[in-house]
């Protein structure tokens, strides 16, 4: 073929237009590969990566936070605390990291009160939560702390021998009152008799098992602050929920009698059947964000009133079919199991909670109520077992009025270690050593003879 010169400027122009071309493909390469960011984790349980609780949150987010990290450049921990802040801002626009030198900002940091290398401080507004450990869990809740719209006061009735947040007996509910400040709710105990009137901030008021009798006007309090749209978790036992008959009666709730026997704790190893246990829940926001099974020991069953109640009612936690309501008296030693008696006893599945709603007239807010009738199960004692917690902080959710927080459940990761011991590790170091460099010069060499053969 001759290349004439109209060939040879067809051939030149070719190669131009190739080039620009290229240089373009490049270029927008470039800004997409700065623009894209791909991610992913595949480490046994996403340790390098946020739980579903941390990321629902993120997508439900809608207002600027800002975190405040206090770290020196040389100190230890800051790439571990710069890769946590990173997992968050993936998910999420309105994170606005900021890494602050403590030994160049001493007037930010005394009027922050920072403490420590590493210590975070998350804002929104005039909300401000410290975060002291380097964990999702304390950075998820300070975060759900300052996204609330509004200061949710928790009032825990007193002087009734209820179960009280601020103590840390067994039998007490401080495990669940801590989680609740993480939370973001302020929590506060009021006695009946020393205050008329329920404050007017009050989000809800929780009765936690009271074991003494209630003075008629105080439940007459509580009628006129539910009368006036108050929100209510009431916490009913079966040996004690008398005491508020009249509540129940107002509240168009009817106590069946006796303990519920559940004979399926035998499959979990618990020998007690007044264990009751809760696989099936209500398909309601709560209900949803409990994942897995709940412990209720010695819980008693309630079904609703059928009149003209203006309370729309649901049963929140049903029991299995197999289960009844023991009226007898049952042996401590449980050398004689419970047994049915047909006529006395009650046969499931059973209701062991209630949601109860209206509507106000007045300003179309839902009042909401919700009856369960086991303390036990949010107490020192066995608030760890199962889904208890997440039942006991997607309870409060609802009842505050946060629905977008109900289906974060709390969630732990779990983590998988290989550990090794000193000879494993000094054969696997050997192997890498000198046992593979060794077998490939062994195969080197015989590929060397096998070509100077030929």
């Amino acid at each position: 073929m001759n290349i004439n010169s109209k060939i040879r400027a067809n051939l030149k122009i070719q190669n131009g237009i190739f080039y620009i071309l290229l240089i373009v493909a490049v270029t927008l390469l470039a800004q997409f590969s700065l623009k894209t960011n791909i991610y992913t984790d595949w480490t046994q349980n996403s340790r390098h990566s946020l739980s579903d609780t941390s990321t629902d949150f993120l997508k439900q987010l809608q207002q600027t936070i800002s975190v405040q990290v206090f770290v020196s450049p040389t100190y230890q921990h800051h790439a571990a605390l710069e890769s946590l802040i990173t997992r968050y801002q993936r998910h999420s626009d309105f994170i606005n990291a900021q890494y602050i030198n403590p030994d160049f900002s001493p007037d930010l940091v005394r009027s922050l009160n920072i403490q420590q290398q590493g210590q975070i401080v998350i804002s929104s507004g005039d909300k401000q939560q410290h975060v002291f450990d380097l964990s999702e869990q304390s950075l998820t809740n300070a975060l759900i702390a300052v996204s609330r719209s509004q200061e949710q006061w928790l009032m825990f009735i007193e002087g009734h021998g209820e179960r009280s947040p601020f103590n840390q007996a067994n039998f007490n509910l401080s495990t669940w009152g801590e989680q609740l400040k993480q939370k973001g709710f302020k929590l506060q105990g009021l006695n009946l008799v020393e205050h008329s009137q329920i404050p007017n901030n009050t989000t809800a008021v929780i009765i936690a098992s009271p074991e003494q009798a209630w003075l008629d006007g105080e439940i007459e309090i509580i009628k006129r602050y539910i009368n006036d749209g108050g929100n209510v978790l009431w916490l009913a036992e079966p040996e004690s929920h008398q005491h508020l008959s009249s509540l129940a009666e107002h509240l168009s709730i009817d106590f069946i009698s006796g303990t519920i026997i559940d004979p399926n704790t035998e499959l979990l190893g618990i020998n007690d059947p007044q264990f009751a246990l809760i696989t099936e829940y209500a398909n309601h926001p709560i209900g949803i964000a409990t994942t897995g099974v709940t412990l209720f020991p010695q819980a008693t069953a309630m079904e609703v009133v059928t009149d003209d109640s203006a309370w729309q009612s649901l049963p929140l936690l049903i029991s299995a079919e197999n289960t009844w309501s023991e009226t007898a008296a049952i042996d401590e030693n449980l050398e004689l199991p419970p047994l049915f008696d047909l006529g006395d006893d009650t046969y499931g599945p059973l209701y062991l909670g209630y949601l109860l709603t209206q509507t106000s007239n007045e300003n179309d807010n839902e009042q909401r109520i919700a009856i369960i009738g086991d303390g036990d199960f949010l107490s020192n004692t066995y608030i760890g077992n199962g889904s208890n917690l997440e039942l006991g902080i997607a309870l409060m959710n609802w009842l505050t009025g946060d629905d977008d927080l109900i289906s974060i459940p709390v969630k732990t990761t779990l983590d998988n270690q290989l550990e090794l011991t000193k000879t494993q590790s000094l054969f696997i170091g050997l192997g890498f050593l000198i046992v593979i460099p060794l077998l490939l010069l062994i195969i080197g060499f015989v590929l060397w003879r096998y070509r100077r053969r030929r």
